[in-house]
């Protein structure tokens, strides 16, 4: 059961290596289909949760890519205690979270632990 700002992030293995993304902490989940480098994804947002653990400001973006050539910002900034996730697509934003280091951390190694194989 979800807690009221609880972080889920999911990854699901589709076709030719192509993966579907989702994002979910309250109400709908956004979901992203067939991105490619998803595990490039998956090992930067573990580095990311390790530097945010020392405490360090950090203020990231990532482009995750689809097979079709279209391009979602992810914008991920820790500042003051507070992670804020933001997920763009061209001018709209399609997904919002904040929350605090550990509940950023716990999503993202409980996505790891159920990361399909893809090899």
């Amino acid at each position: 059961m979800m807690c009221n700002n609880e972080l889920l992030l999911s990854i699901y293995k589709m076709k030719d290596r192509q993966a579907c993304l989702v994002f979910k902490n309250t109400g709908k989940p956004c979901k992203l289909f067939n991105l490619i480098e998803v595990l490039h994804f998956a090992g930067e947002m573990k580095l990311l949760s390790v530097a945010i653990d020392t405490g360090a400001a950090q203020n990231y973006p990532y482009c995750l890519r689809c097979a079709d050539g279209l391009e979602h910002s992810l914008k991920c900034r820790f500042v003051q205690e507070v992670v804020a996730l933001e997920l763009w697509f061209k001018e709209q934003l399609r997904f919002s979270w904040q929350g605090t280091a550990k509940e950023f951390r716990v999503a993202v190694d409980r996505m790891l632990t159920k990361l399909p194989r893809f090899f």
